[in-house]
């Protein structure tokens, strides 16, 4: 029987630096419930809770994948014991023998017992056979595999796009979902054709789950519809079931029959006989998991890098100061106007709209708050009252992904190209280079490269200057994590951000920092590789600036950028001549290359290499060029990201290495100038606010070797020239508290630093003046700000 009392927050489970994008869940005999967590922070890591307990142990880390870590499972076969299953990003999947002590602790390996070989891309999703008798996983390389004994016995081949989840049904019978919107049945003892195909949901599929008793799953889509199916009957689904508000990527069953969703609406749903009888708001964006525990918890992963567990037991609910700390992070939070429709303030009723109770569960409200902020909130059944869910602000890009051909974008224009003709579609994600997306789209459709600058500039006209924030790590495949688009500064010394997860047992009176310092570094590591080596070939038979033979050192970049290290110093050597003897429209690759070769060492060093290519993008430039001012921003923009690439490298000659050579010094203060910041685009101007956000964190870290004065000075400027975009001001808020709290620091530590007096009052009024006009509509300047005073008052 279904339970009737609603679910509470249990535990919060914090030790990820990057969205949580799976959790698998075990009960073990000694009574202990175990949890797997795969993380975008490229770590997967098993935690513990004993018999009894509502806290968890310290997590164990499971080492050895390459990139991010999207999926994972459990193995219990009965005979050698229990293994964790993680996959990637690098293709791969590991499994670690994890031995459970006396004390109902769960110990992995060190390094992986068993590593499955045979994808060709991201293993997206895991499961396991009754009894641990077989693996099957899931790939976006769009086939399924299924291991027995470690080793592949069967390749599910026959989606036409990534392969999103998997489910084994049977010892025979396993279900696999995709963004090509079907689910497929098959028989490993047959895998050559499905058994049955189900067709049902207008969007890429992105989870399944066997329902209790026979014969029955549900799957879930980017649709934002779940659908119950019969397995004999793939005709139609019984059931469809309404209620998210965005996609839903993640589904599981309680042990009381109830079924469990979660998606991009910031919500996990509790659903009883087709009814949705709970929503559980989760203090970020994406809740790209869900699992459920044995006794009933439900543990839910998501894009604030927090494991969130709650209960519908008493004895494990969080203590009264988490929760209320808990409900503040939730209600403070910054909602896109796209994840709740298109809004006329003037249409929004005021609070006494709230006196009049919801009709169903999950119901959402708009309401007009003092200082025309629009409040968001939700109807509860299980409190009867409306509880704040955030404030509505605007949002970068539409603020919904777009599929085309199983790859989400932010935009998918349609281009008119003829009147007798339909439009060609042009994908573009704002991560990516303009000049990228308009040559891969001319060469998709076999149109003349001359109409690249004409491309580029609808892209400009049409994205309106927007651009995601620089914690974005893309690759050749357009990464599917959606997300908010914004800069959220990751935890500082163990704190959770302005967007992320309230911390346990915050108390609401505490003045303690949550934002600043960010100490550490952003990096631009989004690459498309072979059309970059594709567009030089291109050049290098045009231009009469001599060729470029780049092949070595795509090479080198393709192997260090799948590895996250290099094996070499990347050489740079042939990308020089061109950097100097090509006119500036065509240079553009070549400083692409060079920002991605930043992020490692390379040959020249970078403190050899940072005037070659201030110079070669006319950087230091007497004016802005009239002419073929396009290329001046697009080389400059490519140069600030190179900059940034390299103050943020932790390697022997990157970041702080590269600012105590004497050559890197000298070049600081000129660079720190950046005289046409105010031409630049607003990818110029993220890029440069990025500069000083990396150089702030050398301070933060107790780096002597950047001039504390120039660089406040440089922060000054960029606040009083900006013409008004919020992500520029963000990041450059975020450097003038690091420059603050380093002087701060060193105040307190005996060695003081002396920052002038008027720049200090300069800075202070620019950030004053950017919290009047942007404050209102954006909370995360509000917060900053506040930090800011905050920081100052330590001085």
């Amino acid at each position: 029987m279904a339970s009737s009392s609603a679910y509470k927050l249990s535990n919060q489970l914090q030790g990820h630096q990057g969205d949580v994008r799976a959790v698998a869940t075990h009960s073990h005999s000694s009574g202990s419930s175990l949890v797997i967590s795969a993380s975008r922070d490229k770590t997967a890591s098993v935690w513990t809770r004993r018999a009894g307990g509502r806290n968890f142990e310290p997590p164990e880390t499971l080492p050895g994948h390459g990139g991010y870590v999207n999926s994972c499972a459990w193995l219990s076969d009965g005979a050698d014991g229990l293994f964790a299953l993680t996959g990637g990003q690098d293709k791969l999947v590991n499994a670690y023998q994890v031995k459970v002590g006396g004390d109902g602790r769960a110990i992995p390996s060190i390094s992986a017992d068993f590593t499955l070989v045979g994808h060709e891309d991201n293993v997206s999703t895991l499961d396991v056979g009754p009894g641990g008798s077989y693996v099957v996983s899931g790939s976006w390389d769009k086939t399924a595999r299924v291991w027995k004994n470690w080793q592949c016995v069967a390749t599910l081949k026959g989606h036409l796009q990534a392969v999103w989840a998997v489910v084994a049904v049977d010892s025979d019978r396993i279900l696999t979902a995709s963004a090509d919107k079907l689910v497929r049945l098959w028989s490993i003892s047959r895998p050559q054709e499905p058994i049955a195909v189900f067709a049902g949901h207008s969007d890429a599929v992105r989870g399944l789950h066997l329902l209790p008793g026979e014969g029955s799953f549900a799957s879930c889509s980017n649709d934002g519809n779940i659908n119950v199916w019969s397995i004999s009957s793939p005709h139609r689904p019984m059931q469809v079931l309404s209620g998210h508000t965005s996609f839903v990527y993640s589904l599981t069953a309680l042990p009381t029959g109830e079924l469990v969703s979660s998606g991009e609406d910031r919500s996990v749903r509790i659903w009883r006989e087709g009814s949705l009888v709970q929503t559980l708001t989760v203090p970020a964006i994406s809740v790209w998991t869900v699992a459920a525990l044995s006794d009933g918890d439900v543990v839910c992963g998501s894009s604030d890098n927090f494991i969130h567990i709650f209960t519908r037991d008493a004895s494990r609910v969080a203590e009264a100061g988490e929760i209320e700390a808990y409900d503040r992070s939730v209600s403070s939070q910054a909602l896109n106007k796209t994840q709740v429709g298109d809004i006329r303030k003037d249409q929004v009723p005021g609070k006494e709209a709230l006196n009049k109770a919801g009709t169903r569960e999950g119901e959402t409200k708009m309401v007009s708050a003092s200082g025309g902020v629009i409040e968001a909130y939700q109807w509860s059944t299980a409190s009867s009252s409306w509880e704040k869910v955030g404030e509505v602000v605007g949002g970068v890009g539409s603020g919904t992904k777009k599929l085309y051909e199983g790859k989400e974008y932010d935009y998918v224009f349609d281009v008119d190209i003829a009147d007798d003709a339909p439009p060609l579609k042009l994908p573009y994600n704002l991560s990516e280079n303009a000049y990228m997306a308009a040559q891969r789209f001319l060469e998709r459709n076999e149109l003349p490269m001359s109409y690249l600058e004409q491309v580029v500039g609808f892209i400009d006209k049409n994205t309106e200057g927007q651009t995601l924030g620089v914690g974005q790590d893309t690759s050749t495949y357009v990464d599917p994590y959606s997300g908010t688009g914004r800069y959220i500064p990751p935890p500082a010394g163990g704190a959770g951000g302005s967007n992320g997860a309230a911390q346990p047992g915050a108390a609401a009176a505490t003045k303690a920092l949550a934002i600043l310092p960010v100490r550490e570094a952003q990096s631009f590591k989004q690459a498309n590789l072979p059309a970059l080596e594709g567009k030089l070939k291109e050049l290098s038979a045009t231009h009469s600036g001599g060729s470029v033979d780049a092949t070595q050192t795509v090479a080198q970049l393709t192997a260090a950028l799948q590895a996250g290290a290099a094996a070499t110093p990347i050489d740079l050597s042939p990308i020089l001549s061109g950097l100097e003897s090509w006119p500036s429209s065509a240079r553009f690759p070549l400083l692409d290359l060079v920002r991605l070769a930043c992020l490692f060492p390379t040959t020249p060093a970078a403190n050899e290499l940072l005037p070659l290519i201030l110079s070669a993008s006319g950087w230091h430039a007497a004016s802005w060029p009239s002419t073929d001012s396009k290329a001046a921003e697009t080389n400059t923009m490519l140069c600030a990201r190179a900059l940034a690439n390299a103050f943020s490298s932790s390697t022997a000659t990157g970041g702080s290495a590269l600012l105590s050579s004497s050559t890197g010094a000298a070049d600081l203060q000129p660079l720190l100038a950046c005289p046409h910041f105010a031409h630049l685009s607003k990818p110029g101007r993220v890029a440069f606010a990025t500069v000083l956000l990396n150089l702030s964190t050398n301070l933060v870290s107790g780096s002597n070797a950047i001039d504390s004065s120039a660089l406040l000075e440089a922060i000054n400027r960029l606040l009083t020239e900006e013409p008004g975009d919020d992500e520029v001001v963000y990041r450059t808020l975020i450097a003038q508290g690091n420059v603050l709290f380093a002087a701060g620091e060193g105040k307190k530590s005996g060695k003081p630093v002396t920052l002038p007096v008027g720049a200090v009052q300069l800075g202070g009024d620019a950030a004053q003046a950017w919290g009047q006009r942007l404050g209102g509509g954006s909370p995360r300047i509000k917060e900053v700000l506040e930090e800011i005073t905050e920081v100052g008052k330590r001085l």
